[in-house]
């Protein structure tokens, strides 16, 4: 299975999202930044990576804070705790994506275009879903609101053709 995270940026009531310009699926979604992790990369190392490389600003370490993870299926395998989650992930039984959500906060650096996303602030109490991934639509704003989940979504084809969502409880 991939694994990725996903960082939810906040500042003075607001999100950071990134409407992007290529990848393996979504061009011209919204985002927050994110990305697969590399071999021997931390989790959070991955989202500080990738948030660099997309957005061009560095995330404060100490700001991270993992909200979500939320398994993408194409079946109807479910996965109930943290912990069978990432026994999943090492013992090579796997479903087709999981995505580790932190929420953060910007150390340095300003906000510009870049070859992967066109960054904007959105106003949290206002956010445009419609603009996002279908799955995201539902769970988004709970976790920006620093909700904390696990979710099994399903969708017929690889990210496309969204069925459902399950949340279940945040566990370790």
């Amino acid at each position: 299975m991939k694994i990725a995270t996903l960082g939810i940026v906040l500042q003075d009531g607001a999100v950071l999202l990134g409407e992007k310009k290529k990848g393996e699926i979504g061009t011209g979604v919204l985002s927050g930044p994110g990305g697969k992790l590399e071999p021997g990369e931390t989790l959070e190392g991955c989202l500080i990576r990738e948030t660099r490389e997309e957005l061009a600003i560095e995330l404060d370490p100490a700001s991270l804070e993992l909200v979500a993870y939320i398994v993408f299926h194409k079946g109807r395998t479910r996965f109930t705790s943290l912990n069978k989650v990432l026994n999943i992930f090492r013992l090579g039984n796997e479903p087709d994506f999981g995505v580790f959500v932190y929420r953060a906060r910007i150390l340095s650096g300003r906000l510009v275009e870049t070859a992967d996303m066109i960054p904007a602030w959105y106003p949290l109490s206002d956010l445009p879903l419609e603009r996002m991934y279908e799955a995201d639509r539902h769970w988004f704003s709970k976790a920006a609101h620093g909700e904390k989940f696990h979710a099994n979504v399903h969708y017929h084809g690889r990210a496309k053709d969204f069925s459902h969502i399950e949340f279940l409880p945040f566990a370790d």
